[in-house]
């Protein structure tokens, strides 16, 4: 269907239903003219078109040659056909443009004339594209949580906390006790420490007797069970080479309380160094099965 700009004459090509049951507003592209088109003015400018398109009536041609022989110079005649004229695409002017074009080398557009209104259509692409922006340009929750100094107080607090609750993280994790110890803040699971641990070598009866002794003191405030001690001795490469264990002479013992403990080993080996004083745990009893 064809349309025709009511300024200027020029016709557009159009599909029918691209007007609506109610018609619509169009510009035109050449002279940019506003109008409003009607389906009914689409189906009167065809109309109009066609007949100013209907071919008259023409003479009688003579009989087509069709042999160069049969001509009298010999030379092929065609008839002129006007070119075909470029069809003309119609702007509507309440929607953008569809088809694509480059605008790298292409002039400035003209500025849009005084009293006609902006596209619906643009306006609202217009506040899209900048509320998109702006939303790029706002950063988000992740993004500020990201940064460096955020990262910097998050490692701190989880520091903190595991100081803080460091006999919890040990209890779950076993691994991290000697983590612990390597900075300085040893975690004792049991609430028992042992004090004024020393050893000494007395001769007895013309034999050396090796006595060590000691302090075991409950730092919590509750009573607590004493546990089997564990004495180990070891040699200038830090193996054990012997090892022995004594029942305490409580099995209970007070907030802040605390007990003394003795043992002595006879004709202790003759490369012994130093002894290793601990409680007697699970690993010792499944290394004693072995």
């Amino acid at each position: 269907m064809l349309i025709a700009c009511p300024s200027c004459a020029t016709t557009y090509q159009i599909e029918l239903v691209a007007l609506g049951p109610a018609g619509r507003s169009v510009r035109c592209s050449h002279c940019r003219n506003t109008w409003f088109a009607t389906q009914g003015d689409a189906l009167a400018a065809t109309a109009a078109a066609m007949a100013a398109d209907a071919p008259e009536p023409t003479p009688d041609l003579p009989a087509v040659i069709t042999r160069a022989d049969e001509m009298p110079d010999g030379v092929w005649m065609v008839p002129d056909a006007p070119p075909p004229e470029a069809s003309a695409v119609a702007i509507f002017a309440d929607a953008p443009s569809i088809a694509p074009h480059d605008t790298s080398d292409a002039p400035n557009p003209p500025e849009p004339e005084a009293g006609i209104p902006d596209a619906i259509e643009t306006i609202a692409a217009r506040r899209a594209r900048r509320v998109e922006a702006d939303r790029r340009s706002r950063p988000n929750l992740p993004r500020r949580l990201a940064t460096a100094p955020m990262l910097i107080v998050a490692l701190l607090a989880i520091l903190g906390a595991a100081i803080n609750w460091r006999a919890a993280v040990v209890r779950h994790l076993p691994q991290t006790a000697s983590l612990f110890a390597a900075v300085g803040l040893p975690v004792n699971l049991r609430g028992l420490v042992f004090q004024d641990v020393k050893s000494v070598s007395e001769p007895q009866d013309g034999m050396p007797v090796l006595v060590i002794e000691g302090t075991i003191v409950n730092v919590t405030r509750a009573t607590l069970d004493i546990p089997r001690l564990r004495f180990a001795l070891r040699n200038a490469a830090g193996q054990e080479i012997y090892a022995w264990t004594v029942l305490p002479a409580k099995p209970q013992l007070g907030s802040g309380n605390g007990l003394t403990f003795r043992t002595r080993l006879a004709s202790p080996p003759a490369e012994g160094r130093d002894v290793v004083v601990r409680f007697f745990n699970r690993h010792d009893v499944t290394a004693g099965l072995q």
